[in-house]
């Protein structure tokens, strides 16, 4: 693993370093700043600088596939920071939400956004997690670079990490070869090594190591709950903010045993190892690994699903199981959803859809809790409330266990021309608000669409400063407690609920409760 410093005694230094570059620059022109593997030219963007495709670690390829990132290799003179860096390898599938670049291996680079105003002050550090199932995205897609949340008084990082079965694969042949490693979790440990690249430079662009907040959508979200449990993450990072993530109280994956519909990863692997022809191999890692990317992309198929499993001393148990043992990292924590999760069901279809997730719950229930609603409407709600709404308030409400104060929001606001053919905010849809980059998603973005989105960043971006989103300006915004549910709705107006479409939740956390024993480790 990419060592992680003790980031406090070198802070001061390095905002010192970081003031007499900027000094010696004209404000046409983008700083040079060092970091500890050498210079960065990066680029203007008016108020603020960019220095983009950052490598944090060294290429995943050949040798080092499915193995813990490994230190990046220093470099000569001063390296262009100008252009983002490759995609991580995935899929290409139909359901793809950007325009999908370069692919390489050699993909774990990051992105800096740091404003003009952040001369002379350690400004707050917001990580941005992408989300895409595990098996697709990218920190380089426009609506999640922001200079505009930069202009905030923030050093925005975007980032990658390894996806698919090169970010989460396991074997059984991998777990006897490689013994003193971690296993599995390779996007994980990415991510880690990301974290432990800004513990230690972000100091050179003025930020703030001991104030660092992670956040992230969908499987973004799903990996900020990972990391809050993940003892190499522990300290890491200082607040954290979770979006529509589906992880919680749906049983994760395990390595060797079934877990409730997870298949083990071990028999995902030797699964693949079959299908590319190794069953019989004496080595199937070695000649996995002799594999080309686009070889190892060539064998995959829309249907499979690698993802972060429970293995060793990097997730010990089940996420809601820790959280509600009180072993969650203690930091402030802000969660959430969007009013209509289910476009990602019925984007993605087959087992996943709403049509087939609502027959889950028995017809008297649905009658009971969702009384009026039939046909889509009754199986969109009920999709959202059993995948992503009764996680957060879940997770929430074991935030108790530890001292730390716990935020919950529901995001309804839907863009003026979305009105009339969404029946609600689509599942991450809300991303472009908190990224104040509508104009990378919308046609024609409202006066109204950025006054929302200019209030959802700003919950955002004080509760990275403080760890609490209010400030003076806002509607207040009470704390979470299993005892006082409060839910800050943001829609076309702001409204605070206390126990939001409660019965409904309870219902959900309680299946969820019982079937996350039921896969408990004993």
């Amino acid at each position: 693993m990419v060592k992680t410093y003790p980031a406090a005694r070198t802070s001061i230094l390095l905002v010192i370093v970081f003031m007499l570059a900027v000094a010696c620059t004209r404000p046409d022109q983008a700083p040079v700043v060092t970091i500890d593997s050498g210079k960065l030219l990066g680029v203007r963007h008016d108020d603020v600088t960019a220095f983009k495709g950052i490598p944090f670690a060294a290429s995943t390829g050949g040798d080092n596939r499915w193995h813990p990132p490994q230190p990046v290799a220093a470099w000569n003179g001063i390296r262009a920071a100008e252009n983002y860096g490759p995609f991580c390898p995935q899929y290409r599938s139909q359901l793809l939400w950007f325009e999908l670049g370069e692919m390489s291996e050699d993909c774990l680079t990051l992105n800096v956004w740091i404003p003009d105003h952040a001369r002379g002050e350690k400004l707050p550090v917001m990580v941005w997690i992408h989300g895409g199932g595990f098996v697709q995205g990218s920190g380089n897609i426009p609506r999640l670079n922001s200079p505009d949340l930069a202009r905030e008084g923030i050093i925005l990082v975007t980032l990658n990490y390894r996806l698919t079965l090169f970010g989460f694969f396991a074997h059984p042949a991998m777990t006897m070869q490689q013994v003193d490693e971690p296993l599995g979790n390779y996007g994980l440990m990415d991510l880690v090594a990301g974290l432990e690249w800004v513990q230690q430079n972000i100091g050179y662009f003025g930020g703030d190591p001991d104030n660092v907040t992670i956040f992230g959508e969908s499987a973004g979200g799903a990996l900020v709950n990972y990391l809050m449990v993940m003892p190499p993450a522990q300290d890491l990072f200082n607040k954290a903010i979770s979006q529509s993530a589906s992880v919680g109280l749906a049983p994760d994956a395990k390595i060797r045993n079934r877990s409730a519909f997870q298949v083990p990863g071990e028999r995902a692997g030797k699964s693949f190892a079959k299908r590319a022809g190794f069953k019989d191999s004496d080595d199937p890692i070695r000649d996995l690994r002799a594999l080309s990317m686009d070889q190892v992309i060539g064998l995959l198929t829309a249907r499979d699903r690698f993802t972060p499993m429970v293995e060793g001393d990097w997730i010990p148990d089940q996420v809601g199981l820790l959280f509600a043992e009180g072993r969650q990292n203690n930091v402030p924590y802000l969660t959430g959803g969007v009013s209509w999760e289910a476009k990602l069901g019925r984007q993605i279809g087959g087992p996943f859809s709403p049509d087939v997730m609502v027959r889950i719950i028995p017809d008297e229930d649905k009658a009971r809790l969702y009384p009026g609603m039939r046909g889509k409407t009754l199986a969109d709600a009920v999709f959202g409330d059993l995948i992503i709404h009764s996680q957060s308030r879940y997770l929430g409400d074991m935030m108790g266990n530890v001292s730390s104060p716990t935020y919950q929001y529901y995001f309804s606001y839907l863009a003026d021309e979305r009105r009339g053919t969404d029946p609600g905010v689509g599942h991450a849809d809300e991303i472009a608000f908190v990224m104040q980059t509508l104009d990378t998603e919308l046609e024609a973005a409202t006066d109204k669409d950025h006054e929302v989105s200019k209030l959802i960043s700003s919950y955002w971006v004080q509760f990275a400063k403080t760890g609490n989103p209010n400030r003076p300006g806002l509607p207040d915004w009470p704390e979470y407690h299993a005892e006082a549910p409060f839910v800050l709705e943001i829609g076309d107006e702001v409204r605070l609920h206390e126990g939001l479409e409660s019965e409904r939740i309870a219902y959900h956390k309680q299946r969820g409760i019982v079937k996350l024993e039921q896969v408990r480790d004993r």
